[in-house]
């Protein structure tokens, strides 16, 4: 009879141990998901933002220089050519908007950008975005930049945070965490040498 119940008891602690394992994995395996759409997501973004970033400037006259319209942290606005069209001026604009309604990140912020009038908003789980601007001799011009010191910006350096919209579970350290990715790039657009 005893050894019925010892076996009983060592069989229901392989049981929970094989479940313990199974829960874990499932959880590594989601948190790994997570992270890697999260990743994903900011190389998707940093890819459209620097296809306009570089741009910057480009077929602009000289006659309608500055090429930045605003330049501030948290916004930017320039002149460009996206198009084929000689002598057409785009104006291509970022910036954060207001919260996300439907994700469950409270910090999810929707980033804007609008191109001359059609605006879209980027639901990529952003949480941070800021721009930083430098001269010739890459010194960082503090913002907001107004006026005839537009023409000095000759760099910008771009921050973008992304965290995911869902979190994964972390009950054991103590409450819901995001997985995020950062991506940061000084951009030099070519066009910009010749304001």
């Amino acid at each position: 009879m005893m050894d019925i119940v010892f076996a009983s008891v060592i069989l229901g602690m392989i049981i929970l141990t094989i479940m313990n394992i199974n829960i874990n994995m499932t959880q590594e395996n989601w948190k790994g998901m997570v992270e890697l759409n999260t990743q994903t997501e900011a190389i998707q973004l940093a890819r459209i933002m620097e296809f306009d970033f570089y741009k910057i400037g480009y077929r602009v006259p000289p006659a309608a220089h500055p090429s930045f319209i605003v330049a501030d942290s948290e916004h930017v606005k320039f002149k460009t050519n996206l198009g084929d069209m000689a002598g057409a001026i785009d104006i291509v604009e970022y910036g954060l908007g207001g919260p996300v309604l439907d994700s469950k990140n409270p910090r999810d912020l929707m980033l804007f950008r609008i191109e001359n009038v059609t605006k879209v908003y980027i639901n990529y789980s952003v949480t941070g975005f800021r721009v930083s601007y430098f001269d010739s001799n890459d010194v960082k011009i503090s913002t907001p930049i107004f006026g005839a010191a537009l023409n000095r910006i000759r760099s910008l350096r771009i921050m973008l945070k992304l965290e995911s919209p869902e979190p994964f579970d972390t009950t054991y350290g103590g409450g819901y965490q995001y997985a995020s990715a950062i991506y940061s790039k000084l951009i030099y657009p070519r066009n910009l040498t010749f304001n």
